[in-house]
């Protein structure tokens, strides 16, 4: 009580934060009491709809393998029937035939364990065979002897059915269940089986349970053939005969009846959900006193630990949090300033990614600007407007195709003559009227006798045969034309990406050295035959190197990849081509942009590196390549090294990543984003980290845990399953008794033994 009023005594202004916190507790106390009975209540509905749906394909289970073992008499009273030895004693009659006949019944009814007997009667020597009981026969009527007395089973009234029967022959306590074939009356034999009634007594067994007590198969008349504690189900046995499915008795009991057995034969059982309830009622009376025991405990904890847990994190906010918003705890302060960085972190990667794309259609136009300048050498006077943003959409069903069409010169020609201008416009809106949906047309390059076409196909066609059809409709369209008009035509590829301009280009003008042998050229055709490197082909690959060697911190590999990529942009830009250009600006912007997203995924500060950023995006936008191409490189090689030491300082080892887990790994709420949060990292990168580090994915670690403190406590305590469930993080018990066999192939009970 001291410490409590020193507490007091230190932080006056807080008095009425421990009022409001007893009051609160007391309140919450009673509500959790009730909440406990009423989810005692739900829980005891829940595990009794559960119990029915598994008691129910139990009786399933039972009713379709008495079904295959009832098959299987049916198909030795097949073999049977067509013995030639019962044949053979049938037609001759001697004491010989008789004798083989009986040898042959008895090893058909020792061979299947669901035939305790067989009882074979021909009727035209009056001689009967029975494999293992006393059986004798008078005027139609068999007499099997069982327990000191004779039980009577008068085969005639079935000797005219044309399904196979189950019979219960026999009074209740002396009876035998029999197996009697369909049967055509005007044989000369009658043939029946008496069925093994401990075989099927041990299949009933193998499924009674705690909540499965009583189990029985009984006959349409209500009387039971075989059972297992059925003096519980006989009371209950008249209970909806007609037809099966499952009969509350009591709030905790149910006769579940399973029909579809010969003669309306029903595997019928009594269930409870008593010895389940009990458990339940157990655990909840412990968990009960444990909280109780624990709020108590808890209180005075909080309350002489409050000056060590409170104060710093009041300091905390007030350092972190710049304008407290009035009534607002504490944590939902720094909850909300997390959450602020957070969001501001993702605003920022799209902002980047937004900002990169429109920088691309930025140079792209400012590359067609200066080829439409008048003192530019192949000036093209058209207004292209906002044709250039249909090309930089990145919708996955626009493709970007350059085409080059051009006049077939005259047999005769004078080098130097004149030649008749292209039809430039002529030639763009034919494109614009010939194709469906909404397209783009822009003019790349112009001469008297050719052109340079970009074009954006947005039609709606499907791949159906093959993977171009887009292009296959290009090429038939500028075969019908260029007939019609004597033109000569060549066109690239199709592109999804805006990237491969320079690339589309590149291939019109490589391919257009063949137009004296065809009319129309597709690049495609040609490609394989092309042996020449091309420099403007975009570096995919080497991008998406780069941002997995930056992803995994590995800072050696990035280096050299971008190296790589250096030498290829001099070797691009050494192209005397405005494209070469648009072409080298676009690779330095997304080599910046692969290292800004690798470092905000592992959450450094935007401001940190915020100078040097915009220093090199400057470089990579308005200053020529050739001329900064050092102090561009220099400063990427900056951000790398910022990189490097700040991942270096939020290092996470393997060391720290075990301790975490085994703290916490038995909680039902651990998860990655657990790990995420308290490292400050991002999901993605927690879990690429996690599996690097430990050597596989962060369930299967969890898991591996989880199995072995289970085993751990089955076989060294004596504690109940439900407990150990809950105790290694699964709230859900069927959901670890599962996942358990999975795992181990034997349910916890039978590991425990």
């Amino acid at each position: 009580m001291k410490n409590l009023h020193f507490f007091s005594h230190i932080h006056q202004s807080h008095r009425t934060l421990t009022r409001y916190f007893l009051s609160y507790f007391i309140l919450l106390s009673f509500l959790l009491i009730g909440f406990s009975f009423i989810v005692r209540g739900q829980l005891s509905a829940t595990y009794l709809d559960m119990l029915n749906q598994e008691a129910g394909q139990q009786l399933e289970n039972i009713k379709n393998q008495l079904s295959a073992d009832l098959t299987t008499v049916s198909r030795v009273n097949s073999a049977l029937e067509k013995n030639i030895n019962l044949t053979l004693s049938r037609h001759i009659g001697t004491s010989w035939n008789g004798y083989l006949a009986a040898q042959e019944i008895n090893s058909y009814a020792l061979a299947n364990e669901s035939i305790q007997c067989i009882v074979y009667y021909d009727h035209i020597h009056d001689m009967l065979h029975s494999s293992e009981k006393y059986v004798d026969y008078t005027d139609g009527v068999f007499r099997i002897y069982k327990d000191g007395e004779f039980i009577s089973f008068d085969s005639r009234e079935y000797e005219d059915c044309i399904t196979n029967q189950l019979i219960l022959a026999g009074e209740e306590g002396s009876s035998y269940l029999l197996y009697y074939p369909c049967a055509d009356g005007s044989r000369d034999y009658t043939l029946f089986y008496i069925l093994n009634e401990v075989s099927i007594s041990n299949m009933l067994k193998s499924v009674l349970s705690e909540e499965i007590i009583s189990l029985a198969l009984v006959n349409s008349e209500g009387d039971i053939a075989v059972g297992i504690n059925d003096q519980l189900l006989t009371p209950h046995l008249g209970i909806a005969r007609d037809s099966g499915g499952i009969y509350p008795l009591d709030s905790q009991t149910s006769l579940h009846i399973r029909g579809g057995l010969y003669n309306d034969f029903t595997i019928t059982a009594l269930v409870s959900d008593k010895a389940v309830m009990e458990r339940l009622n157990a655990i909840l009376s412990r968990t009960y006193l444990i909280l109780f025991f624990l709020g108590i405990t808890g209180l005075f904890i909080v309350l002489f630990s409050m000056r060590r847990t409170y104060l710093p994190l009041r300091n905390l906010a007030r350092k972190i949090v710049k304008n407290p918003s009035p009534g607002q705890g504490y944590l939902e302060q720094l909850d909300l300033a997390f959450s602020a960085t957070a969001s501001e972190n993702q605003n920022l990667r799209k902002k980047i990614a937004k900002y990169r794309l429109s920088m691309q259609k930025s140079i792209f136009d400012s590359m067609l600007a200066s080829r439409q300048s008048p003192e530019s050498e192949n000036f093209i006077q058209m207004d292209n407007g906002n044709e250039i943003d249909a090309f930089f959409t990145m919708e996955p069903d626009n493709l970007i195709f350059a085409l080059r069409i051009g006049l077939i010169p005259p047999p005769n020609q004078i080098p130097g003559d004149s030649v008749c201008r292209l039809p430039a416009d002529e030639i763009i809106d034919f494109f614009n009227k010939a194709l469906p949906g909404e397209n783009a047309c822009l003019i790349l390059e112009r001469n008297d006798d050719n052109i340079v076409i970009l074009l954006n196909y947005s039609g709606p066609e499907e791949n159906i045969e093959g993977e171009h059809s887009k292009e296959d409709i290009l090429l038939a369209l500028l075969e019908d034309y260029c007939e019609e008009k004597e033109y000569i035509a060549v066109l690239s590829k199709g592109s999804t990406s805006p990237m491969d301009i320079p690339a589309l280009y590149e291939s019109v003008l490589l391919a257009s050295r063949l137009w004296n042998q065809k009319r129309v050229v597709s690049f495609r055709s040609i490609e394989p035959k092309m042996s020449m490197e091309r420099p403007l082909a975009y570096p995919y690959e080497a991008l998406d190197q780069l941002a997995l060697a930056l992803k995994e911190q590995d800072f050696s590999a990035a280096e050299l990849q971008i190296q790589t990529l250096f030498i290829l942009l001099d070797n691009s830009s050494s192209l005397e081509n405005t494209l070469p250009d648009f072409f080298v600006r676009c690779v330095l912007i997304d080599i910046l942009t692969a290292i800004i997203n690798a470092m905000d995924q592992i959450n450094i500060k935007f401001r940190d590196y915020s100078e040097v950023y915009f220093e090199t995006l400057y470089f990579c936008r308005s200053c020529p390549y050739p001329e900064k191409r050092e102090e561009l490189l220099a400063r990427i090689k900056q951000l790398l090294t910022l990189f490097s030491s700040e991942a270096e300082n939020q290092l996470i080892s393997a060391a720290q990543i075990q301790q975490l887990v085994a703290a916490h790994y038995a909680s039902a709420d651990f998860s990655i984003s657990y790990l995420a949060d308290n490292f400050h990292v991002s999901i993605a990168y927690m879990s690429y980290l996690f599996k690097k580090e430990m050597g596989e994915n962060f369930s299967d670690y969890v898991w591996e845990l989880r199995l072995g403190k289970a085993k751990e406590l089955l076989l060294n305590t004596d504690m109940s399953i439900d407990d150990i469930s809950l105790a290694v993080g699964y709230v859900n018990t069927s959901s670890f008794r599962r996942k358990f066999k999975q795992a181990t192939g034997m349910t916890p009970s039978q590991l425990r033994g």
